[in-house]
């Protein structure tokens, strides 16, 4: 599995993250993981890098439910960055909530690449993995 310089995980349950992240790293997926518990903190955590013209993460791992902007929210604020500057990342969907409404309201979104059903798993990264030149 060829390594990422940094992954973003954006999900309000600190257990999943901290899990996460611990996979992310021990098993060598990505070199630096940030966490924002919610749509609003990322979407600003996110502009912040680019105001400070740092790449933003090649990975997103976006859960659906969360406070103050969720999954939904985030995307749509996300999706009028410029393409430029958004270009090299790869979104990923991850939630514990699969139903047929979101997997295809997921697939409106030229962003997400997958919807990943959590547990994040070591199959989850190589299956990410296979994503990386798309």
């Amino acid at each position: 599995m060829e390594a990422y310089h940094t992954c973003c995980i954006i999900d309000d349950d600190e257990f999943f993250a901290f899990n996460a992240k611990r996979l992310i790293i021990e098993s060598g997926f990505a070199e630096n993981v940030l966490w924002y518990s919610d749509g609003q903190r990322a979407i600003d955590g996110l502009v912040g890098l680019l105001i400070e013209d740092i790449p933003l993460p090649e990975i997103i791992l976006l859960d659906l439910n969360m406070p103050n902007k969720n999954g939904w929210e985030f995307l749509d604020e996300f999706s009028v960055l410029p393409l430029k500057q958004r270009e090299n990342v790869r979104l990923f969907i991850a939630s514990s909530f699969v139903s047929p409404e979101f997997l295809e309201k997921a697939k409106g979104y030229d962003l997400v690449l997958e919807y990943i059903v959590k547990p994040l798993t070591k199959d989850s990264l190589q299956k990410i993995s296979t994503f990386k030149n798309k």
